[in-house]
């Protein structure tokens, strides 16, 4: 059986909720085993279009949100849904398509944690859409009183989702949030201001490694890595985006592996 998430190096956990998020695009009939092979039995919601995955071991618990699956029209609507609502505390505002998409599996959701109570901590991760939900979901659960409380929040080419005023609450409560943007991902660059991002950058440069760039460095290397990719014939602000790529660059980090800097 696995190991307790908690007792992995945070690299490992950083792959694994990839994995997962990755994972999370299929049907469970496809991944039900794949989850088992990972030591989880997995429950899957599928509420007007909006789905995620509760896993749930001896030891864990995770809840992995779906992102934009680009056939799907429910959900390109709910990512071109970018009109502000207040947010469920009444503090901020946030994205509504998001919004909507949480409150689509939230009933369901809650029902399946109330049994655990706040006795265990769940993490929270998702990609693009998912991302974005599992930010809203995280927050939920840390403040409703009989669910389990977010260990912490991995999020791979997450949107951003609310105003400056949202992000401040969610920051006021120490919700941990590690959010990793793969070089030019422009998922992770929208919707524009007045949203803002929550949560320090974990960076990943054109060649595929992480870093910790001044902003400036992030622009250079952001272009170099549009360039790199028209000569692949590949508009890397979109191919950037795939949780594919993150999750094999984040393999490469745990395995100690670095891209060559061609």
């Amino acid at each position: 059986c696995m190991n307790k998430i908690e007792m992995m190096p945070f690299p490992a956990q950083a792959h694994l909720l990839a994995q997962l998020s990755e994972l999370a695009y299929k049907d469970i009939k496809e991944v039900e085993e794949t989850f088992a092979q990972l030591g989880f039995i997995a429950h899957y919601f599928d509420v007007n279009g909006s789905q995620a995955y509760l896993l749930k071991n001896e030891h864990d618990l995770v809840v992995v949100c779906r992102g934009t699956q680009p056939t799907e029209f429910a959900d390109i609507k709910s990512d071109l849904n970018a009109v502000m609502v207040p947010s469920s505390t009444g503090i901020g505002h946030v994205h509504r398509g998001f919004k909507e998409s949480v409150d689509n599996i939230w009933p369901e959701l809650e029902e399946q944690l109330k049994v655990f109570g706040k006795t265990r901590t769940i993490w929270c991760t998702g990609h693009s859409l998912g991302a974005a939900m599992a930010t809203l979901l995280a927050y939920r659960l840390q403040r409703t009183e009989d669910c389990p409380n977010p260990k912490a929040l991995f999020t791979y080419g997450s949107p951003k989702v609310g105003n400056r005023k949202y992000v401040k609450q969610i920051e006021s409560i120490g919700l941990l949030h590690f959010r990793f943007v793969n070089n030019a991902d422009i998922v992770a660059r929208v919707p524009p201001w007045p949203y803002k991002h929550f949560g320090g950058m974990y960076y990943m440069n054109h060649y595929g490694n992480l870093r910790n760039p001044t902003s400036w460095q992030v622009t250079k290397d952001v272009w170099r890595g549009f360039i790199v990719g028209l000569k692949r014939k590949e508009i890397n602000f979109f191919s950037n985006h795939s949780i594919t790529r993150y999750a094999e660059n984040l393999n490469d980090w745990v395995e100690g592996t670095e891209k060559p800097q061609i």
